[in-house]
């Protein structure tokens, strides 16, 4: 403005600037303040849906505890119609696999383990869930399909877990080497509780009784 030598040239100066650029200040200022109260809202939006979740979650176990199998089927039916791509979904449908197999219904208990590995995308559920669905096939004497499932390089800290599984593969295939070995590798990476370490050491003794 110093360039302007009286307040008139200087008063019709800024009348052209704002003609020319008064709009696009506006806009952006509603633009951004929008930005935020969106952003804002957005997030407050999830949590309101994860608390919600939650809370079906939680009645799930209640019901679960209770040994209310209609109830627990309810929730679950709720969490993953309305919150399918929470991990309360995740956690649901591993409920449902443990409760099938424990129910002696295998089919219905993969199909929902098979659900958790193409819907999560965290390493440590896909482990899980892998791990789990690797025992229902060798309880239903899937066992190339069990073998084919263990099959991947990058085990992580669950890798005693994997071995411990490769080792009942081999003991179903009448591998009694093959399951030594595996078992052993499993306990010396073993980092589980004692009571863990005991049920692979049992099966190294049987074993021996081979």
């Amino acid at each position: 403005m110093s360039d302007y030598r009286t307040e008139e040239e200087q008063g019709e100066a800024l009348k052209k600037w704002w003609r020319e650029n008064g709009i696009s200040i506006v806009a952006g200022v509603v633009i951004g303040i929008t930005a935020i109260f969106g952003w804002r809202g957005y997030n407050e939006n999830l949590a309101r849906q994860a608390e919600a979740a939650s809370t079906l979650y939680e009645q799930m176990l209640i019901a679960s505890r209770a040994n209310d199998s209609e109830n627990v089927n309810v929730y679950a039916k709720r969490i993953l119609e309305d919150y399918e791509s929470s991990s309360y979904a995740i956690f649901a449908t591993l409920m449902l696999a443990k409760l099938s197999a424990e129910a002696g219904e295998l089919d219905q208990a993969e199909t929902h383990l098979r659900w958790v590995l193409k819907n999560t995308s965290q390493e440590e559920f896909k482990h899980i869930a892998r791990l789990r669905l690797a025992r229902i096939l060798i309880s239903a004497d899937k066992i190339d399909i069990a073998s084919e499932t263990l099959n991947i390089s990058n085990t992580g800290d669950f890798s005693p877990r994997y071995e411990e599984l490769r080792g009942d593969i081999f003991v179903k295939q009448d591998k009694t080497e093959e399951a030594r070995q595996a078992y052993q590798k499993a306990l010396a990476n073993s980092a589980a509780t004692e009571g863990d370490q005991s049920v692979l050491q049992m099966k190294l003794d049987d074993l021996g009784r081979i």
